[in-house]
């Protein structure tokens, strides 16, 4: 069965989401605010700002606007020449940035560039296209993002996953809620390998499953959880049960995770509210035609849209004309103009 990835298009970002048998397996947000972000398969000119011999790698410099300098390891370029400081090189990026961590390069040559510079950029489309070469793309309303940042996972049998991102792991706890063991595991295990690619989430996780009485149960529940990421495209290495009944897996990553993009501080940020108030004034203007309209949006998100980071307006007047008006208020909402 051909795999299809609808595509949801508007003012602020760009959402997708990739179905297999009808199932929703990934979703993807791009962001205007983040059109200079350094995303894997992106290629630049980069200067190379400093070397780290003990670290066995290189910082390079991306240019202005692109974040903290990418990440060259020498083991993972072995066709590189002896760098020095000041350098040009032309990379590629493996890994997208995330906080306090630059994103990984390979080494691609050298560069006759005189300043660091991005070369080939990726979009969303042409990424999805390489991971899925008979991929078919359609338009349509992108739903359950909102839901992949959630920590709280009910399951369909009874009981709970609970999702928890830290520095170092991702953390994932099941909660039987008094059901019985094994068959709420199996469930969760299921349910995990969903969420963790539907999230993007990447790097460790550690499982923390209930203590089973019998090798067979921790042996199928195992299984499941191997079988989850059957179709998954990322690299996965699933590790056995400890004798605390915990697992340990690791995945590939190579750009941000759904709740690095919409949360900050683990609630949804500034933009996310105003970009989510924007959907919601299209969706009203198409719903009531000719009307003026009003958007009311809690002072920090209105703060950000204020900004004006990303040209908005101009795109919004475009699509409904000038027949709206943003104000600050106690909380979202939409609603016609009276006046």
């Amino acid at each position: 069965m051909v795999d299809i990835c609808r595509i949801d298009e508007s003012i602020g970002e760009t959402r997708a989401c990739v179905f297999h048998k009808k199932q929703a397996v990934e979703f993807y947000v791009r962001r205007w605010s983040q059109e200079n972000h350094p995303r894997a398969g992106d290629q630049f000119s980069g200067r190379v700002q400093s070397i780290d011999k003990n670290m066995m790698a290189a910082f390079i410099d991306l240019g202005k606007n692109s974040g903290p300098a990418g990440l060259l390891r020498f083991t993972m370029s072995p066709n590189a020449p002896h760098l020095i400081e000041g350098q040009m090189l032309s990379v590629k990026i493996i890994r997208e940035a995330e906080p306090n961590k630059g994103p990984l390069l390979s080494y691609r040559g050298e560069s006759t560039d005189k300043t660091p510079s991005k070369k080939i950029s990726v979009n969303l489309k042409e990424m999805i296209k390489v991971r899925y070469p008979d991929i078919v793309f359609e338009d349509g309303a992108v739903n359950g993002i909102s839901w992949a940042v959630e920590e709280e996972v009910a399951l369909k049998i009874g009981g709970y996953i609970y999702i928890e991102h830290t520095r170092a792991a991702t953390m994932i706890d099941i909660d039987t809620a008094g059901g019985q063991k094994t068959k709420v595991s199996i469930e969760a295990a299921k349910e995990i390998a969903k969420q963790i690619r539907q999230r993007g989430i990447g790097g460790l996780v550690l499982i923390d499953f209930p203590n089973f009485r019998k090798k067979k149960d921790r042996a199928d529940v195992w299984q499941t959880l191997v079988d989850g990421f059957k179709n998954d495209p990322n690299t996965v290495k699933i590790g056995h049960f400890s004798r605390f009944d915990t697992v340990e897996l690791t995945r590939s990553r190579s750009s941000q995770t759904i709740a690095q993009i919409l949360l900050k501080d683990g609630k949804p940020s500034s933009e996310t509210i105003a970009l989510q108030g924007l959907r919601r004034l299209l969706k009203e203007a198409r719903l009531e035609g000719g009307a003026k309209l009003v958007l009311d949006l809690p002072k920090p998100p209105y703060d950000w849209l204020m900004a004006d980071h990303i040209k908005w307006r101009n795109a919004l007047t475009d699509k409904i004309g000038a027949r709206f008006t943003v104000r600050q208020g106690e909380k979202l909402d939409v609603y016609k103009d009276d006046k």
